[in-house]
């Protein structure tokens, strides 16, 4: 993994822990028992580990699943502890192959919104037994304040980007989450959504320089680009002077099954 990916999870760990909800991590919690197999899909080096874990049994056990060998030792230097296994596991292909039953719980974090329909028809199917949180899916494209012209057709090819196939098929992008919710419910799941919105001011400093420079590359690097050399110019100026704010939406999701639902109710 490059420095510049690295300095990325690492900063947007930061945001994330800020922005998560509470109130579904602690739910999801009050479903996993202490024998249970948390899975996590998409596991990065850890963040949805070093979240949850304050929320659930000291001696939880967590299944970490991921494609890149790389990150996968990353996080097994950064989650040292015997509780924690990993694998290497193709999601687009291999969902399948990822633990059932009643001693499980599936979450993922920063993972929903690079998923297509097809395989999110799947992953419903596949979970609606099971205890289900995905956190911080996008739910926009980034609002900067103050305003820009640029704004809003950097928008639209940031958004043709995020709805392109990431490996799961076209993807959804900001309707994933949405889309997921009524897959759920045709089984019956009880299904709640939380917004959980980076907004990020001069103290992010950082981060935001980051995402101007991430969206300047992006748009850069399209077929269908325009020129956003003066945009990003001016962006890092507005964030040198401390004036740049950004809001990015996210999403929470939590799944409760049905027969857990109508025992958690009573």
């Amino acid at each position: 993994m490059s420095d510049s990916a690295t300095a990325w999870l690492a900063a947007r760990e930061i945001a994330d822990v800020r922005s998560r909800s509470k109130e579904l991590a602690a739910a999801f919690a009050a479903l996993v028992g202490p024998d249970d197999l948390v899975v996590d899909l998409g596991c990065g080096t850890g963040a949805n580990f070093r979240y949850l874990d304050r929320y659930l049994a000291p001696n939880q056990k967590w299944l970490g699943i991921d494609h890149d060998d790389e990150v996968l030792s990353q996080a097994a230097v950064r989650v040292p502890t015997a509780r924690v296994a990993f694998e290497r596991m193709d999601l687009a292909t291999d969902l399948r192959s990822v633990p059932l039953g009643q001693s499980v719980a599936v979450t993922a974090s920063a993972f929903l919104d690079i998923t297509s329909n097809n395989w999110l028809t799947q992953l419903a199917s596949h979970c609606r037994d099971t205890p289900l949180l995905i956190a911080m899916s996008a739910a926009s494209q980034p609002e900067w304040h103050p305003m820009d012209d640029l704004d809003e057709p950097i928008r639209r090819r940031i958004e043709t980007h995020q709805r392109s196939d990431h490996g799961f098929g076209t993807s959804l992008g900001p309707d994933a989450a949405q889309r997921l919710v009524e897959l759920l419910r045709t089984y019956g799941c009880q299904v709640t959504l939380r917004r959980s919105d980076w907004t990020l001011a001069p103290e992010d400093r950082s981060l935001i320089a980051m995402m101007i420079r991430g969206v300047a590359r992006r748009v850069a690097s399209m077929r269908d680009s325009i020129d956003v050399n003066e945009w990003e110019s001016r962006r890092r100026d507005q964030l040198q002077r401390g004036e740049l704010r950004l809001v990015v939406k996210h999403v929470d999701l939590l799944s409760i099954p049905q027969e857990l639902a109508s025992i958690t109710a009573c």
